[in-house]
């Protein structure tokens, strides 16, 4: 269980990289976890890809 915030961060990752962006829908959808939880793993994900706008997260120019 330990793995799944971590799994779902790489999936969020991934997708924003090959995509530009993710939604909070998408991950609630995809993962089953509730938007207090997508929106957690979206956050950690864009201190390092890229940057939150409203219902989602998209990737940075340089990222």
């Amino acid at each position: 269980m330990k793995d799944l915030p971590l799994q779902r961060r790489r999936w969020i990752a991934d997708t924003v990289r090959g995509h530009g962006a993710v939604t909070s829908r998408e991950v609630c959808l995809r993962f089953q976890v509730s938007i207090s939880t997508a929106i957690r793993d979206l956050d950690a994900v864009s201190q390092h890809l890229g940057h939150r706008v409203r219902g989602g997260l998209v990737r940075d120019a340089l990222g």
